[in-house]
C-alpha cells in the first residue's frame, strides 16, 4: 500500500497492490462539502483518476485496476468504483 505516491500525472490518494492476484486498487479521497454533493464528489473523483492516468500507469504490472470514488460527509461515506482490466 501506498499514499500519495505520484501516478501518471499527479499523485493518488492511496494505492494498494495484490501482486500474488495481479490487481491493483486506486483510492481517491474527497470531504463533500453537503450530504446531497457525496454522490457527484464520488464520480467527480473517478473522473479524476481517468483524467490523471492514475491507473494507467500501473498498467504494465497488473492486469486489473479497480479505480474507487470515495466521499466523505461528516460521519457519511459514499463509494462509488470503475474496473480497469487489460488496458
Amino acid at each position: 500500500m501506498e499514499s500519495n505516491k505520484e501516478h501518471g500525472e499527479g499523485r493518488s490518494d492511496i494505492v494498494v497492490y495484490d501482486a500474488g492476484e495481479g490487481r491493483a486498487a486506486v483510492f481517491e479521497v474527497k470531504n463533500s462539502k453537503t450530504l446531497n454533493d457525496m454522490e457527484e464528489d464520488c464520480e467527480k473523483v473517478l473522473e479524476q483518476i481517468r483524467d490523471r492516468n492514475y491507473a494507467e500507469s500501473l498498467r504494465d504490472e497488473y492486469e486489473e485496476v479497480i479505480c474507487y470514488g470515495v466521499a466523505f460527509y461528516k460521519k457519511r461515506c459514499a463509494v462509488k468504483r470503475e474496473k480497469r482490466m487489460e488496458m
